[in-house]
């Protein structure tokens, strides 16, 4: 069929199945692999498990490719950690110590529903500054909506 990677390409389809996964969640299929393999979580905090199909080893795998290809939507910015989830390009540099338990909602100002530049260039370094303001923040969200 001349596929140059077929590899790549098997990726690929299969990050297709875990888009799926994510967005469909009332299918037959995603079902019968959520109470078999993620009961108590989403598919994207999953873990291998004890004894995984060879499709669950797949699934996950295109997991990886989905989170590394992937970029937050920063809606309130409520569900965000800023040091615990990749919300943005590059690590974060803190221009002090880093803050563990800061949100990313920390960083808008709730009145304005725009960045709080103060305090954005008071804890990070220059170019994470730049990229932080870059990102548009979505001015219809209702409070605790995403």
């Amino acid at each position: 069929m001349g596929f140059r990677d077929v590899q790549a390409f098997n990726l690929s389809l299969l990050a297709k199945q875990a888009w799926r996964f994510i967005h469909k969640t009332h299918s037959l299929f995603y079902k019968v692999y959520k109470s078999r393999y993620f009961p108590n979580c989403s598919f994207m905090d999953a873990e291998l498990g004890i004894n995984p199909s060879y499709v669950w080893r797949s699934l996950l795998a295109a997991r990886d490719v989905i989170i590394e290809g992937s970029k937050w939507k920063v809606g309130d910015g409520r569900s965000i950690g800023v040091l615990t989830h990749i919300w943005l390009s590059h690590k974060l540099i803190f221009l002090g110590e880093q803050q563990p338990g800061l949100m990313v909602k920390d960083l808008i100002d709730s009145n304005t529903m725009q960045w709080d530049r103060e305090k954005i260039f008071d804890l990070f370094a220059h170019r994470r500054r730049m990229e932080i303001l870059s990102i548009p923040l979505q001015q219809n969200i209702a409070v605790g909506m995403q």
